[in-house]
């Protein structure tokens, strides 16, 4: 019996249980560093609706002046849109905007502007249902699971938009972290009365900030496709990337 034992674990070296699988996934959510925003400057390049922003972040800098507008589709910006970037910046800084650096006062819900609704959307691993999570596919490198969202309270609107979407995810072995997150519509998504989404597709992607530097966000990509109240429709396509990476020692 030992021996058959022994040739069954030879043939199937990666056989594993889904609480395997939850394990290799949640070690991997957790080596994003959520906090790199206080030690790491970086640049932030997004793109919507064909304007292309580049931004600077600073962690040196006082806390309310940070974000930096670099240019607007290559030209220096203008005051009014210096204006409209920094108070979209502080939007995202108070609603810790899943996909990109999350704020470190709002993710941890620390400060004055704590949402509890959207306590959620601060950790990445809440996107993932992990009595979901199915391996696809495993090479030296990486697995690749396929999973289903987290839908929340049944009668939220969040919840009703999730049930329509599926997701992938991609784990790099060496370093053990997250690469990719990937999540789509299956079908038409109705999330409210009168609105149907034809196309939803957000990737978030990770690496390390420099060749030994933290696991983070390096890009987020979002496409949106559909129509409201039957005349309107909307069409977004919004592309952000993270790069130049610097130690700020302060």
């Amino acid at each position: 019996m030992k021996k058959i034992l022994l040739l069954i674990g030879l043939l199937f070296p990666a056989f594993a249980t889904a609480n395997d699988y939850e394990d290799i996934v949640q070690r991997a959510f957790e080596s994003i560093d959520r906090e790199f925003k206080e030690d790491w400057a970086f640049t932030e390049t997004s793109t919507k609706d064909d304007v292309v922003l580049i931004g600077h972040y600073d962690p040196r800098r006082p806390e309310n002046d940070r974000w930096t507008l670099v240019s607007v589709d290559g030209l220096e910006p203008q005051d009014d849109e210096i204006e409209d970037y920094l108070e979209e910046k502080e939007r995202d800084r108070r609603r810790g905007r899943r996909g990109g650096p999350p704020d470190e006062d709002v993710a941890n819900n620390e400060g004055p502007e704590r949402d509890e609704e959207d306590e959620d959307e601060r950790e990445y691993s809440a996107i993932v249902n992990f009595t979901s999570l199915e391996l696809v596919e495993e090479t030296g490198d990486h697995w690749i699971f396929d999973f289903k969202p987290n839908t929340g309270d049944d009668d939220d609107s969040d919840a009703k938009f999730m049930r329509d979407v599926t997701g992938q995810l991609k784990i790099i072995k060496s370093g053990h972290y997250v690469a990719t997150i990937n999540m789509h519509n299956e079908k038409t998504i109705k999330p409210a009365v009168g609105v149907k989404i034809s196309k939803f597709v957000t990737t978030m992607a990770f690496g390390p900030a420099t060749d030994d530097g933290p696991i983070v966000p390096i890009a987020v990509d979002v496409e949106v496709k559909g129509r409201a109240m039957l005349v309107i429709k909307f069409d977004e396509v919004e592309k952000t990337r993270f790069s130049d990476f610097e130690y700020a020692e302060h």
